[in-house]
């Protein structure tokens, strides 16, 4: 055969594991429809074990590469997961309203308690329905997702709107800004405050974490873990003081060195698709990640860092880190650097 022969066959072959992993996802939602009405887990992490150590072990036999076996196996794995994780169990409609609901998280959080069987009204000027805040009054859940410096100013109001039976949390990325209010409205109301730790992108829950944040009332905290809980996600509970502390470091540090790395390439006179010609393999993993950090909302970055009580730690920590870096790579003593890779391998080893 010749060349165009031979990438014909492949592309044969390329449809034919397209077929397949279909019909492997339609019989993992089967699967997903049984644990639901039998209210199994959606997720077996022993079972996804086994699923890559048998492809690697049959992927031996034909002298294929364990690696890519495993990232093969992993790839269907969160294919079938997550759309066993989008067959959510049809609950006693509930009315809920989502305030901010036109924006990107709050269309996301708006549409899984629609699936879930819940009555959801958008609140949002953006979305120009005509329906107000007043409405909550009359709603079982109340969903705030607004920017973070508008969050109070929310919680203020439905706390003069809604009832002590009405469930509230925000979806906000930090918590200092509005924590003592949150806390003395969950010593009378339903008030908890919950953190998707992922972007409206995300097609399900799988393996993903969310935080929610325990303000004082732990009926709210239950109540919102029933929410989200048996869809594949991985929740943790926590007190609301001790949210913005994680933060500082799980988005404080890593979009401050991201936003550091893409603004010494924009400052060092080289061009960016020149960069890429001669771009090595750990640049590149970076690469998509720092993308992404730079065409997000400049706002939302800016609060993320500037409210956050727990910054000035975060940042003498980066900038010793910085220094220490600067001084060990500049060193013709190799020991001081070799100590810090060092430390980097025992923090993640343990």
């Amino acid at each position: 055969m010749d060349l165009d022969q031979l990438r014909d066959e492949i592309r044969k072959r390329d449809l034919k594991i397209i077929e397949l992993i279909s019909e492997r996802t339609e019989l993992a939602k089967q699967i997903g429809a049984t644990k639901i009405e039998q209210g199994l887990p959606i997720r077996n992490v022993e079972v996804e074990k086994k699923v890559i150590a048998r492809y690697k072990e049959e992927g031996s036999r034909y002298g294929l590469s364990g690696t890519t076996m495993a990232a093969v196996a992993s790839a269907v794995i969160q294919e079938a997961v997550d759309s066993e994780s989008r067959l959510v169990k049809k609950e006693a409609g509930r009315k809920a309203a989502v305030i901010g609901g036109a924006g990107k998280m709050g269309a996301w959080t708006a549409d899984l308690l629609g699936k879930c069987g819940h009555d959801v009204m958008i609140i949002d000027q953006a979305a120009d329905n005509g329906h107000t805040i007043k409405e909550c009054a009359s709603m079982d859940i109340v969903v705030v997702s607004v920017p973070i410096h508008a969050v109070s100013g929310v919680l203020k109001e439905l706390d003069g709107i809604c009832g002590k039976d009405t469930l509230i949390f925000d979806l906000s990325s930090l918590k200092t800004p509005f924590m003592e209010q949150a806390r003395e409205m969950a010593a009378r109301k339903k008030v908890c405050s919950i953190h998707p730790m992922f972007g409206p992108s995300a097609t399900s829950l799988y393996n993903r974490n969310l935080i929610i944040c325990d303000c004082g009332n732990r009926e709210a905290v239950d109540e919102a873990k029933a929410l989200f809980d048996n869809k594949g996600g991985n929740i943790r509970i926590m007190d609301i003081g001790e949210h913005d502390g994680y933060m500082s470091y799980v988005l404080g540090i890593t979009h401050a060195v991201n936003i550091a790395l893409f603004t010494v390439l924009e400052r060092s006179g080289f061009d960016f698709e020149d960069l890429q010609t001669v771009a090595s393999t750990t640049f590149n993993k970076g690469l998509d990640t720092n993308r992404s950090v730079a065409l997000e909302d400049p706002m939302l970055y800016y609060e993320i860092q500037h409210t956050n009580a727990h910054r000035d730690r975060m940042w003498d920590l980066f900038s010793e880190a910085v220094e220490d870096l600067k001084e060990a790579s500049m060193s013709d003593d190799p020991e001081k650097f070799r100590r810090l890779m060092e430390a980097g391998r025992l923090y993640f080893d343990s």
